[in-house]
C-alpha cells in the first residue's frame, strides 16, 4: 500500500471530524455549476451522485444544480437537455430513494419531480437566472392585467415568490475555473463563492468535504 493510499482515508476522517465538531453548521443550500460534457460520460453522472450523497450526509438540505448546455443548434439542446433529463431520472430513483427532485428543462418548463422528506435536488437544464427573472416579472405583470393585484403591491418579496427556487444558496460551487454563470442570479446575491480548479471528473469527497470545511469558516457578511 503506498502513501496516498494509506492517508487517503485518514485525511477523510479527519475532515469529518473537523465538520462535525465545528460550532458552525453546515450549509443548508448547495449550488453546482456544471457543463453538459459533464454528464454526458457516465463517470460524470456517477460523481454526481456520490457528491449528493456526500452531501446528504453531512446535513446539506437542498442542492441546486445547473448544467450549463453550451451547443448553439436549438433542436440539439432540446434533445440534449431532454437525454440529461432522462439520465438524471433514472439516476436518482435507482440510488437515491427518498430524495426529491425536480428537472427543468431549456424553457423553464418542468421535465419530471417527485416529493421527498430531507433531502431535496433542483435541477436546471440550461434555464438560467435572468430567464427566470424575465420569466417571473411577466408572470407578475399578467397577474396585474388581470386585476388579481395591484402595482404598487409589487415588491422584492412577491417577485421572489414567482420564481422557480425560492431558497437563496448558502455557497455556490464552480470547478474547472474561476467564472460565474446564468444561474440563480437572483437568489445567489448574498451567496459564498468556492471556485476550485480541478475539473468535475475529477473532484474527490475530501475536495467537497473541503468545501464544507471552508464553508464553516468563513464569517459571512451578507453584502455589507
Amino acid at each position: 500500500m503506498d502513501l496516498l493510499s494509506f492517508g487517503y482515508p485518514l485525511y477523510e476522517r479527519y475532515l469529518a471530524w473537523q465538520i462535525t465538531r465545528s460550532t458552525t453548521k453546515t450549509p443548508a443550500h448547495v449550488a453546482i455549476i456544471l457543463k453538459e460534457t459533464d454528464l454526458l460520460d457516465p463517470k460524470g453522472m456517477e460523481k454526481l451522485l456520490a457528491t449528493l450523497l456526500t452531501f446528504k450526509k453531512f446535513k446539506v438540505e437542498l442542492v441546486s444544480i445547473y448544467v450549463d448546455i453550451l451547443k448553439t443548434d436549438q433542436p440539439v439542446k432540446t434533445e440534449l437537455a431532454s437525454t440529461l433529463g432522462t439520465r438524471l431520472e433514472e439516476s436518482f430513483i435507482d440510488l437515491l430513494s427518498g430524495t426529491g427532485y425536480e428537472i427543468y428543462g431549456l424553457e423553464g418548463e418542468i421535465q419530471s419531480s417527485r416529493r421527498g422528506k430531507d433531502f431535496f435536488v433542483y435541477v436546471s437544464l440550461g434555464f438560467g437566472g435572468r430567464g427566470e427573472i424575465t420569466r417571473s416579472v411577466l408572470s407578475i405583470l399578467e397577474e396585474i392585467k388581470a386585476g388579481s393585484i395591484r402595482p404598487e403591491e409589487v415588491d422584492e418579496k412577491m417577485l421572489e415568490s414567482h420564481l422557480l427556487v425560492k431558497h437563496e444558496p448558502d455557497i455556490m460551487i464552480r470547478s474547472g475555473g474561476q467564472k460565474l454563470s446564468d444561474f440563480l442570479v437572483w437568489q445567489s446575491v448574498y451567496s459564498e463563492l468556492y471556485f476550485t480548479d480541478v475539473n468535475w471528473e475529477d473532484v474527490r469527497k475530501i475536495d467537497l468535504m473541503r468545501v464544507i470545511r471552508d464553508f464553516q469558516k468563513r464569517q459571512r457578511r451578507y453584502g455589507r
